[in-house]
């Protein structure tokens, strides 16, 4: 198989912000097969999906949410999970690969969320959606696992930094315990950044902003009905729910709802050894999954949108 070409670009949204994104195309890739657009979660970017997006034979589109990779945050007063969808929507309105037809939709965490917004506003664009370890429930702000996490500091964090101390205490005075940015320096969120510094794919303004906006809300439940309407009744899209067996964030409960609103779209599959990151955990198992659901979802009557 031909090593893929990693191209990392950028696109001006509706929002005036610039919105980066990485494109995978294997040099053998057929460009008429669905393409699959990845979504990040919280404390993430783009880069959590690379070795993915090198592994599959098909073109792939990884984003950065805004705030976060090489993505403008804007303002944060605008900060909504409409806005986070309208971002989403601005690549795949001028990106020649996913424009004019149906692509497969992944969003892990908070990224699921994202999705699952995206698919109940806009339908038309989804040949497949896979949400990687995420449920509908409310998940109030006092509810962030991150102890004493201060966040006006995380609002106000810059991320580019002078040195390597210096990214570590600013996230310490957020309250990112100190093994977890040095796990984020070794897995490349935080990089040398040219000859100005260092450079943090991690905001904790995002952390913070989508807890406030999106977590502490109903739009989980509200855009999973919405789904529902649009779903459930065809056999063309279909629903996957992936959840970790070693802590995962779902709830039994909520993962009932979900599959009681579309039982027969939906498929639910857990991964006994996997953790929260499946495509980190049990990454031989996910891809295989992911494989099998991008082959589904090349049919001929998604292959042009609605």
């Amino acid at each position: 198989m031909a090593l893929p070409l990693i191209r990392p670009n950028s696109i001006i949204s509706s929002a005036n912000l610039a919105i980066s994104y990485v494109e995978s195309c294997p040099h053998d890739a057929n460009t008429d097969e669905p393409v699959t657009l990845f979504i990040h979660g919280l404390d993430s970017s783009s880069h959590t999906w690379r070795r993915v997006q090198q592994s599959l034979t098909t073109p792939t589109i990884a984003i950065d949410c805004r705030g976060c990779g090489h993505s403008d945050l804007g303002d944060q007063d605008e900060f909504t999970s409409d806005a986070l969808v309208a971002d989403v929507k601005s690549v795949v309105d001028s990106h020649p690969l996913l424009q004019k037809k149906r692509f497969v939709l992944v969003g892990h965490s908070m990224g699921g969320r994202v999705a699952m917004c995206y698919a109940a506003k806009h339908p038309e664009d989804i040949s497949a959606l896979v949400i990687e370890d995420m449920d509908i429930r409310r998940r109030e702000v006092n509810s962030n696992f991150i102890p004493n996490f201060d966040e006006a500091k995380a609002l106000s964090f810059e991320r580019l930094h002078p040195n390597l101390d210096s990214v570590k205490n600013a996230f310490g005075e957020i309250g990112y315990p100190s093994d977890m940015v040095d796990k984020w320096v070794r897995e490349g969120r935080v990089y040398e950044h040219g000859s100005e510094g260092l450079w943090s794919d991690v905001h904790p303004a995002f952390r913070a902003l989508c807890y406030r906006r999106i977590f502490d809300s109903n739009s989980g439940v509200t855009c999973w009905n919405t789904i529902a309407q649009h779903f459930s009744n065809s056999n063309a899209v279909k629903v996957y729910l992936l959840v970790a067996g070693i802590g995962t964030v779902c709830e039994q409960e909520s993962i009932n709802d979900m599959v009681e609103c579309m039982p027969s779209t939906i498929s639910v599959k857990t991964y006994p050894t996997g953790y929260h990151s499946l495509h980190g955990s049990v990454m031989e198992e996910f891809l295989c999954d992911l494989q099998e659901i991008i082959e589904d979802a090349n049919s001929p009557h998604l292959q042009g949108k609605l």
